[in-house]
């Protein structure tokens, strides 16, 4: 124990005497998928977070839980190489049928998604994990990793990286309107009880990261003894490099996670805001880029005699998809977090359309000089037919929002801000121990 504590002393010492300046921290991130390649919005806050740490000097090391089926060994294999991380480990949620996983899940008053995720195996692997890194800080990314803030030794900071709060998440699909029936009855006991457990669990943590101040502010409102980190995330260099000859194509993207809320909002702008486009500009395409899984599958069986509609599937390259089109669209109605996706396509030199909430990510951006900011999916269809016809307009959009995507959306700008987030929560941590030997 006084090795620990002599240890700590001297790094914390120089972390406040030096702004952190040559201190290495050790930083285990704990997550339920394989965090690379980044092209999701689970993998990527993680994925840079990990990148801009390693590249700032310190050791990382990362354990998964994941239920991921894609080429994990070989992602896990590369990403591991590619920090050198240190005593890490991937495992498989157990295999379980799901009415015994929900009976297990009423009967121990756990949220199914946290359910899921719960493995004595992975607990047992994480504690030795823990126990061979030693690490400084732990960062456990999404709310059903949470459940495994519990196996952190004494000393040792914690940050809950959830990226947006999930009872706002629900919260704004129930206003929404995108439950029917014993789905919504489902869904809004689901609400009731992550707002329970977002408000006592996040306590346990020293930092709980978030995207968005609006999401800081819900959390505050649940539990004002948390402490809250927003940390926006970023975008990829690469899609800044996209040159402007490239600005003038006006066809419209998609990208998202193809399911929930944003393949509802996707069916609802092709039955609403579509057929106003396609009748000022039947020659208008449009792409939907994102993993084709068996609802969103459905949909694209649906469009498949519609020659303007085309779905892409999975991209590893977003830069190759970003070129062929100038508008993108972001038909989910929800202002917590904040839309990955409509940073990148800024920052890809794209005009972005969206609803009101859509931008409340984005504290920075006005609405007509950087975006579009439209009503409800029937306006959409008219903005954006608007848009079409005017091009000068459509020029100054996409140079402003490129702009105020690399004022204040790289990626590159984000590393002292994890830095200092990972370091207040380890000193926090550690101070009880500091103060018991003096």
């Amino acid at each position: 124990m006084h090795a620990r504590v002599d240890g700590l002393l001297t790094q914390f010492n120089s972390f406040f005497g030096a702004a952190g300046g040559g201190t290495h921290m050790k930083i285990l991130f704990v997550a339920n998928e394989v965090p690379y390649p980044p092209d999701n919005g689970v993998r990527i806050p993680i994925y840079h977070a990990m990148r801009l740490m390693y590249r700032a000097g310190h050791h990382v090391a990362l354990a998964v839980l994941t239920a991921e089926a894609d080429e994990v060994e070989a992602r896990f294999k590369s990403l591991t190489e590619k920090f050198r991380t240190r005593r890490s480990f991937v495992e498989r949620i157990p295999r379980r049928h799901s009415l015994e996983m929900q009976l297990t899940a009423i009967l121990g008053k756990r949220l199914l998604y946290v359910e899921r995720y719960r493995s004595d195996s992975f607990r047992r692997r994480l504690m030795d994990c823990i126990g061979e890194f030693c690490p400084d800080v732990i960062h456990f990314d999404l709310i059903p990793m949470a459940q495994y803030q519990d196996v952190t030794p004494v000393g040792v900071g914690t940050v809950a990286s959830i990226n947006d709060s999930y009872a706002l998440t629900l919260e704004n699909a129930l206003r929404a309107g995108y439950f029917k029936g014993f789905e919504y009855l489902y869904k809004k006991w689901q609400y009731h009880s992550t707002r329970q457990y977002e408000k006592t669990v996040y306590a346990k943590f020293q930092r709980v990261h978030v995207m968005s101040e609006i999401d800081k502010a819900y959390l505050l409102q649940l539990n004002d003894n948390l402490s809250v980190s927003v940390i926006p995330n970023g975008a990829e260099d690469s899609l800044f490099d996209i040159p402007p000859s490239n600005h003038q194509q006006l066809d419209i993207i998609f990208v998202a996670t193809l399911t929930g809320t944003h393949l509802k909002g996707l069916q609802r702008f092709l039955s609403l805001s579509w057929p106003i486009i396609r009748r000022h500009h039947p020659k208008i395409r449009l792409f939907v880029v994102g993993k084709i899984g068996p609802d969103a599958r459905r949909v694209q069986e649906e469009y498949r005699t519609v020659p303007e509609v085309t779905f892409t599937g999975y991209v590893p390259h977003l830069s190759d998809v970003y070129r062929m089109c100038g508008i993108a669209i972001a038909p989910v109605d929800q202002n917590c977090g904040l839309v990955n996706k409509v940073i990148e396509a800024m920052a890809a030199g794209l005009v972005v359309v969206g609803f009101e909430k859509t931008f409340a990510g984005i504290p920075h951006g006005k609405p007509g000089v950087h975006f579009i900011q439209t009503a409800d999916y029937e306006s959409m269809g008219h903005d954006i037919a608007k848009l079409i016809e005017n091009q000068a307009r459509c020029q100054d959009l996409k140079l402003a929002g490129r702009e105020l995507a690399r004022r204040y959306y790289s990626w590159s700008s984000r590393g002292e801000s994890y830095h200092q987030m990972y370091t207040t929560a380890a000193a926090e941590a550690a101070q009880p121990l500091l103060t018991s030997t003096r």
